[in-house]
This record gives C-alpha cells, structure tokens and sequence, in this order.
C-alpha cells in the first residue's frame, strides 16, 4: 500500500481542521475547539478499561479526501446528496485512570452505504457512492470529547463464508499515549454474531466495540468511549 506523502501525514498530525459548514469551528494558531450539542457524551465511561486493538484492515486510505473534517455526508468537490442513513457519532476518549485526553486525533474510515470502500485494492462490485467522505478526522477538545455526522456502512462479503457486519475503523493518536486502532459496530446486526474478528475477543471486550443508536432530536446518535494506555 502506498504511505501519504511527508506534507499530508504533517496535515494530520497537526490537529485543528477548519470546516464551513456547522458541525466544528477551530482556529489553528489558538488550537480551539468548539464542541456542539450533538458531540456531548451523556455518560461516562464506566469503568475506563482499555479498549479492544482490531486489526487496521486493507483499506486505510492511501490518499486523503480535500475535505478533512468531521463530516462525512457531504463533500465540497461533488456537492449532492450521501445515500445512506445518517448517523451521528460521539464519545470521549480516555485514558486507563478515566482522565480525558484533550487534543487527540480521532480518525475513521469506513464503506459507504452499499458495502464498498473507496480504496483501489477493494474489489467489491458494488456501487460507490462519490457523494460520501470515506475518511474523516475529529480532534479531541480539553473534555476528551469527539464528534462525527456520517452514514452508516453497509456490509460486504469477504468470501464465500464470511460477510462482514456494519463497522466503522477507528485509529487514535495521542503524543502521550500509545497509537490505538478498533472498530466500532452497531448493536442488533445479525452478522455481529459470527464476524471473525469481533469474536477473536472475550464477551466483556465485545461489548466495548458495539454501540447502541439512539434517537436524539430525530437524530440516530450513538456514543464510542475509548481508552487509551499511557505511554
């Protein structure tokens, strides 16, 4: 696979995006973070266990999309409508002893409605849908928090007896915490129950990677917490 060039990977590291639309504001120099409403976590992490390590998968992208933001269901150089449903995604992010850790960088990536990733190694026939980001990224304010608006994934068959549930990749980088990446899937798909990699964990570690969607303003809205280990 290819590796981003010098210039992007800096892009990525260096935290703070600017968007024009509503979701997040940030000023560079100041390192500001604004977090609106449907970001906030409505619960802490309970018990603040480390959070399950899955495998990054084949299709990390190699190029980045010109939007580099948290918003993933419109894209500045193919205005039009996502296809999908929309989702809202949140949660904080952590270390062992339950402190946030302000100023991390959450990226994710996924399929888009139809099961296919945009990623020339994916030789998924389905439709690509150009109207949808595949990558996002989101910087932790000083709470830990997070926040993304995407679409929920489709599920795609690996081969003839595998088909993989919903998911969405996550990869977390923290200066003071040891790179972190999982995936997150949703509550209630029939495929969770015999996804290879979902069961490669213990139950209790299970639980951590599945989300439950909520209604919230009309708004389907689930809650990821993440821990990170110290370095």
């Amino acid at each position: 696979m290819n590796k981003p060039d010098i210039g992007m990977n800096r892009d990525r590291q260096g935290g703070v995006f600017a968007s024009r639309r509503t979701f997040i504001k940030s000023a560079l120099a100041l390192g500001v973070f604004l977090a609106y409403e449907w970001m906030t976590p409505r619960s802490v992490f309970p018990a603040c266990g480390l959070t399950p390590r899955e495998t990054e998968g084949p299709f990390y992208p190699f190029r980045y999309p010109l939007d580099k933001n948290n918003d993933l269901t419109y894209v500045d150089t193919k205005p039009g409508k996502v296809h999908g449903e929309i989702i809202y995604v949140n949660g904080l992010v952590q270390d062992e002893s339950c402190r946030p850790v302000p100023g991390a960088l959450v990226e994710i990536w996924q399929a888009c409605s139809t099961g296919r990733y945009n990623h020339p190694d994916d030789r998924n026939s389905a439709w690509l849908d150009p109207h949808f980001q595949y990558w996002g990224k989101s910087i932790t304010n000083e709470k830990g928090e997070y926040g993304f608006k995407t679409i929920k994934p489709g599920s795609y068959p690996v081969n003839w007896f595998w088909t993989r549930p919903p998911h969405i990749h996550f990869k977390i980088r923290s200066r003071n915490h040891l790179e972190l990446t999982t995936q997150m899937y949703f509550a209630g798909e029939p495929l969770n129950e015999n996804d290879r990699l979902l069961r490669d964990h213990p139950k209790e570690e299970q639980e951590k990677c599945i989300v439950t969607f909520h209604e919230s303003d009309g708004k389907p809205s689930g809650q990821f917490n993440l821990a990170l280990r110290k370095i």
